[in-house]
């Protein structure tokens, strides 16, 4: 028999501790259920889950990849193989197994196509990032924090009323967002509107009264020092 039966009574209990958060001890229980069923999938990534939520996270990708191996194609095992590569900064492994989840028909391909623009993000791979970020606006229209990404891919680009837009949205939601509102300012100075920019840097420095920069480009801009 390759898979348990899900009525089983050590199923059942090592479920019981898992979904208890006791995860030393559903730890052991599944590790143990796992040895017996080496060919479960739906095993190997609960196992990988355990050691995620107690943040050991290269034995929670090594059993995410086990789960992968039995069972390719496996989507959420992907997902969650690609941010745990994350979370340890393996940032090309990540990227790749988004990638893979991308690949997947008939899944929800919102969060991948996140984690895939806010990795091209950081590698300076602009374009990527811009692509992805898109889509996963496209697809999970509520999900404002890909607007602060995109703007400052627009800044990047000089499309400073593309980034005027994207924050006003943004900080429609979030008006508390410090770097978003600096962000303005940017897009706003950058479309030579001096007076507005003021405005939002100093909305951006009464929330981040320590911040350097925005005290620097006011007191260029105003001649006072901030």
């Amino acid at each position: 028999m390759d898979k348990i039966d899900k009525t089983d009574k050590a199923y059942l209990e090592a479920n019981e501790l898992y979904n208890s958060g006791e995860w030393s001890d559903a730890e052991k229980a599944f590790l143990t259920l796992f040895e017996n069923y080496p060919k479960d999938s739906s095993l190997a990534i609960t196992v990988g889950n355990i050691y995620y939520s107690i943040g050991k996270l290269k034995a929670a990708t090594e059993y995410y990849q086990k789960a992968l191996d039995l069972k390719p194609g496996f989507s959420v095992a992907n997902y969650k193989l690609g941010v745990c590569f994350f979370r340890i900064g393996r940032l090309k492994d990540s990227l790749e197994a988004f990638k893979n989840v991308l690949k997947i028909p008939n899944q929800s391909h919102a969060m991948a196509s996140y984690f895939i623009g806010l990795i091209g993000f950081l590698m300076g791979q602009d374009n990527e990032a811009e692509k992805s970020f898109s889509q996963f606006r496209k697809i999970s229209s509520e999900s404002l924090i890909a607007n602060f990404f995109l703007a400052q891919l627009k800044l990047k680009e000089h499309k400073f009323d593309q980034a005027q837009e994207l924050l006003s949205e943004l900080l429609e939601q979030s008006p508390e967002f410090s770097e978003g509102c600096y962000l303005m300012g940017q897009s706003l100075y950058g479309q030579h509107k001096n007076t507005e920019a003021i405005v939002w840097y100093r909305k951006a420095l009464d929330l981040s009264p320590s911040d350097e920069r925005i005290k620097s480009k006011l007191t260029l801009m105003t001649e006072m020092d901030w």
